[in-house]
């Protein structure tokens, strides 16, 4: 069976995990759509295996006619089974990074190994050193696998066709990781014929990352080149019926089996993507899983997000930055009983195993600090509060030199600054070894501050200590895959866990029907249309949310709605406590947006149903 390598060691070798055999049945019949019809004999077609594992896809190819084959394996284990098995097949017992670019093929198939470049640096550089495939296309933060995209697209015939199943990540990865190379490799040389998604499926028991996916590139002609000709892209998605945990092995062959038959069922749908070929971007994520009765309802929406033909996103309103991150959370953020005593009002911090009385700018100097989990819609649990930040603002005594701005400091917080200094050698080193100022370790190291472009063009550190303070903020989980914003006109602190929405300069933001607007339905059916998930990274709400543009709600009627809607949100904004009366408010929140828009809540719903499994309401 074909090897997928997992990142699991044992002994120092890589662990092996193999493809099932409906899988790879499965694969090489669904070759025959793509095969042009002009081959009347697959034995015409050389074949490339370059991970052969214990021989499940040579098995199904010898099945189906195919005989001209070649296959790469580096575990020498399985050299005498795999020989033995298929005494016709031309076996290199090598890595296949290492393999000829003149040695051509018209199909390459397989599962190729998984292993991520982050944990694995040493095999990486390794490979970087030796293969010159290697040394062309690495970029951090990528997969083994990319690699056998990239030399399977080199060894392709004109017409050639690639099939691999693989992870489904670089396909809903963005421009700041390892497909910078490999979309527009592709996007240059191929065309994306078929996505399956199997992210539903649970296939690879003994594998982390379950969301994997099969897909078909066609390598391009000159002609199709020069003249630019597009493809559709065939997709076919897997749901999930129940929708509860991950469907098992029987059912999971039971769909394979209806894939092979061409048959419709309550776990498929076949449909061709409204991105095509030349939608796709470089740099991007590719949405695939996009039906064109979903982009229908999309564009109607983006109608009403349009300023001189261009459709307004989340980025044209905010700059979008991570809560405070620390030289050490554990330093920083102090624990009532454990480094800080409140007593009468009075603040008491732990030095040397003694309680330390504050003064009055001191206290100050103490900020209470939420993670990600105390948000949640218009608000955030005010007593969910992790601990009292310590938190010295750069700029106070920017004016002064160095050493006149650290004594400044030391004088007016005499007691934060030596509860600090039991630390300092610690923190310096966290500093150095970041490549930081160690001098700085009183501060935080990131999101005191952000960087705006004024209109002449100049860039300027705006502090935030008064928007932390005493200003309107709203805020989101650094991870989620639902619309949750918080809000607070008062004092927020957030660790990194959590992303603000800093407005724009000279940007009038309307914070209440904003919000409203985030916290909506129709914003969740953007989520699943757009395949907008949270993951650490802020890049696709950034790029893919589309925002409302007031100018297009210009009539009495709909001025009517946006100043309703703006109420309700200012009721909840103030009222969040009361989880029925903020359902109730929302609904009717809901109901206003789709008549702003004008749309029919039911084809929504029925579209969530359809494609996502998932309700509206």
């Amino acid at each position: 069976m074909v090897t997928k390598i997992n990142t699991i060691r044992e002994g120092g070798k890589i662990g092996q995990i193999f493809t099932p055999n409906y899988i790879a049945k499965f694969i090489v019949k669904n070759l025959f759509d793509f095969i042009p019809s002009k081959v009347s004999n697959p034995q015409t077609l050389r074949i490339l295996e370059p991970s052969a594992g214990e021989g499940v896809f040579i098995k199904f190819l010898l099945k189906n006619g195919f005989s001209d084959i070649t296959a790469y394996e580096m575990d020498s284990t399985l050299k005498n089974s795999l020989v033995k098995l298929y005494p016709s097949v031309k076996f290199k017992f090598d890595n296949f990074l290492g393999s000829d670019l003149n040695e051509k093929f018209d199909i390459i198939i397989g599962n190729p190994p998984y292993l991520g470049q982050n944990y694995n640096a040493e095999i990486f550089q390794n490979y970087v050193r030796k293969y010159p495939i290697c040394a062309r296309y690495f970029v951090g933060n990528m997969d083994l696998f990319y690699f056998f995209i990239h030399l399977g697209i080199e060894k392709l015939n004109p017409g050639g066709l690639l099939t691999y199943i693989t992870t489904n990540y670089w396909i809903t990865k963005s421009q700041k990781t390892g497909i910078k190379l490999l979309k527009p490799h592709i996007l240059d040389e191929c065309f994306l014929l078929q996505y399956i998604d199997l992210s539903n499926l649970n296939i690879f028991e003994a594998a982390r990352g379950q969301h994997n996916c099969i897909f078909v590139l066609q390598k391009k002609t000159e002609q199709e080149k020069i003249k630019k000709i597009n493809k559709d892209i065939q997709i076919i998605q897997t749901v999930n019926a129940n929708n509860s945990q991950k469907i098992g092995e029987l059912q999971n062959k039971k769909i394979f089996r209806d894939l092979i038959q061409k048959v419709d069922s309550r776990y498929l749908k076949k449909y061709f993507s409204a991105l095509t070929n030349n939608n796709l971007q470089r740099n991007h994520n590719w949405n695939l899983i996009y039906p064109k009765e979903v982009k229908e309802v999309v564009t109607k929406i983006e109608n009403y997000c349009k300023k001189s033909r261009k459709v307004l996103k989340l980025q044209d309103y905010f700059i979008i930055r991570n809560g405070l991150i620390l030289v050490n959370d554990n330093i920083f953020i102090l624990k009532e009983g454990k480094d800080l005593k409140i007593e009468n009002n009075s603040y008491y911090v732990q030095i040397n195993g003694e309680f330390i009385k504050l003064n009055e700018f001191e206290k100050e100097r103490l900020k209470k600090i939420y993670k990600s989990k105390s948000i949640k819609s218009y608000g955030y649990n005010n007593d969910s509060f992790i601990g009292y930040l310590l938190y010295f603002n750069k700029s106070e005594f920017n004016q002064q030199s160095l050493m006149k701005r650290k004594k400044s400091l030391e004088e007016k917080y005499p007691t934060l600054t030596k509860y600090l200094k039991q630390f300092e050698k610690k923190l310096r080193k966290i500093l150095i070894n970041a490549k930081e100022n160690p001098e700085d370790f009183y501060y935080p190291r990131r999101g005191s501050f952000i960087r705006r472009t004024e209109e002449d063009g100049k860039d300027t550190l705006v502090d935030l200590e008064p928007f932390y303070d005493d200003a309107q903020k709203i805020f989101f989980k650094f991870i989620s895959n639902e619309n949750i914003f918080g809000y607070s006109h008062d004092s927020y602190y957030a660790t990194s866990d959590t992303y603000f929405l800093w407005p724009l300069k000279n940007k009038n933001t309307d914070y209440l029907f904003t919000l409203a607007y985030l916290n909506s339905k129709l914003v969740y059916f953007l989520y699943k249309a757009k395949n907008i998930v949270i993951k650490r990274s802020k890049t696709k709400l950034e790029h893919d949310l589309t925002v409302p543009n007031l100018k297009a709600f210009e009539s009495t009627e709909k001025k009517g709605i946006v100043d309703l809607i703006r109420t309700l949100s200012f009721l909840l904004i103030n009222n969040n406590e009361n989880d029925h009366a903020i359902n109730t408010i929302q609904n009717i929140i809901d109901t206003l947006f789709f008549k702003l828009f004008d749309l029919d809540e039911i084809i929504l719903n029925n579209l969530l149903s359809k494609y996502y499994n998932l309700p509206l309401n």
